[in-house]
Parts: structure tokens; C-alpha cells; sequence
């Protein structure tokens, strides 16, 4: 295991890239540390690791991603969701807590969403309530990036199936007012997404949200999908 962490890390700074790093700070409104690696490249140093860590034993893969967060660097990071990816079947109920605590070693919304969408959301279909438990504590935490966390696990495929609208809006709810830019607009991309799946409710919900004074963001995020007719119908009610 921490041969694969040296090799990697070798792999890694031997393709940092400062000038991209110095560049692709215009994407991220908090200070973030990278290497500036260009994704494709990423990619492909973590395609050669596959075989090496789907072998690992899941006390040695968990040790290693952990190992990974705690660099607090960007590409680590995102080696460090692949792997718990690649390893989902050893986060079992008894994990959560290991999960919750990886979630506050994320510093972007790159890496956050990256690991709600390939890490959260399988766990969320295998084992909804426990999830849910966990969504439920982040919703509420001091950890912005939590906080975007707690309803970004929501979109996409998730959002669509109408599965999850109900807590989906809750979450929601207790956000509206998030002095964070960033999870202002996670909660606009979770309410547009799940209006896929629920559109009918969905769509009430953010016509009335125009009725309180919240960030326009919200709004703007969550109505992308929707004809010109209907976003009149929510922007002029």
C-alpha cells in the first residue's frame, strides 16, 4: 500500500504543471492546493493503478485513501474518491463515519462533487436511511463544503429518478439562506435536476421560493431546464 502512494505521488508531481495550477485558480474562489495536472493525464496515471487497487485488501485500500485526503491536495483528492470508488464494497454502515470524515478534507467544489456523485450515490441506492442519517448531519455542519455536499449527492441520475424529492427539498430548505455562494448554487443544481424527476412539486417549490428574499442564484441555477414560458411563471410570480 505505501508503495502504491509513493508511485502515485511520483507519478503525479512528475507531471505537475504550475502554470495550469496558477490558471485553473480562476475556477475555484477558495485557495485550493494543486499540481495543476491536466485531467487526461490524471486519468491515465490512475488506469495503470486499477488492477494494484482493486487488489488491495479493504483495510489497506481505506488506509490509503485516507492517506490520499489528508495531503490536502486537489489531485490527490480525486485519487482518493477513484479509489473508494473502485472499492465501494468495503463501505459498509460501519464506514459512515470514516466517509463523514473524508468529506472535511475536501477543499473544492470539484473534488466534493466528485466524490458525491461516485462515492455517495451508489452508497445512497445501497443503503438509503444510513446515508440519509449522514446527508442529514452534513446539511448541518459547519463545513461549507458539507453543506454543498448534503444536497449535491442528489442530482444527476439521483435527481432524475424522483427517488429522493421529498428529503431532497428539506435539505434544500434549511439552505435557502447559506451565506456560501457554493452551496447556494448546489442547492439551485439538486432543485433543477430533481424537477426532472418530480416536476410538478419541484417546480411549486421554487415558484414560492420567489416569494422570500433569497439569492437570485438558487433560482437562476435551478431553472435552466425549463421552457421560456415556464421560467416566466416562476421569475414573475
Amino acid at each position: 500500500m505505501s508503495d502504491i502512494y509513493r508511485e502515485i505521488k511520483a507519478e503525479l508531481d512528475r507531471n505537475k504543471n504550475n502554470k495550469r495550477a496558477i490558471s485553473n485558480k480562476r475556477f475555484h474562489k477558495y485557495e485550493i492546493q494543486e499540481l495543476g495536472v491536466e485531467m487526461k493525464i490524471r486519468n491515465s496515471i490512475l488506469k495503470k493503478f486499477r488492477v494494484r487497487i482493486k487488489n488491495l485488501s479493504c483495510k489497506e485500500a481505506l488506509i490509503l485513501a485516507r492517506k490520499l485526503y489528508t495531503a490536502k491536495i486537489e489531485e490527490f483528492a480525486h485519487v482518493g474518491n477513484y479509489i473508494l470508488q473502485i472499492k465501494l464494497g468495503c463501505l459498509g454502515m460501519k464506514q459512515l463515519s470514516y466517509l463523514d470524515k473524508n468529506l472535511g478534507y475536501l477543499k473544492s467544489w470539484s473534488s466534493i462533487d466528485d466524490f458525491c456523485i461516485n462515492v455517495l450515490q451508489p452508497i445512497l441506492l445501497q443503503r438509503p436511511k444510513e446515508t440519509i442519517d449522514l446527508l442529514r448531519k452534513c446539511n448541518k455542519s459547519k463545513n461549507m463544503w458539507k453543506r454543498r455536499a448534503s444536497v449535491v449527492v442528489f442530482v444527476r441520475k439521483i435527481g432524475e429518478s424522483g427517488k429522493f424529492t421529498d428529503i431532497v427539498l428539506k435539505l434544500c430548505d434549511n439552505l435557502i439562506y447559506d451565506r456560501e455562494d457554493l452551496v447556494r448554487k448546489g442547492v439551485g443544481w439538486a432543485l433543477k435536476d430533481n424537477m426532472r424527476g418530480n416536476k410538478e412539486k419541484v417546480f411549486a417549490y421554487i415558484k414560492n421560493l420567489r416569494k422570500k428574499e433569497i439569492s437570485p442564484t438558487i433560482i437562476i441555477y435551478a431553472i435552466r431546464d425549463l421552457k421560456n414560458t415556464e421560467k416566466k411563471e416562476i421569475l414573475y410570480a
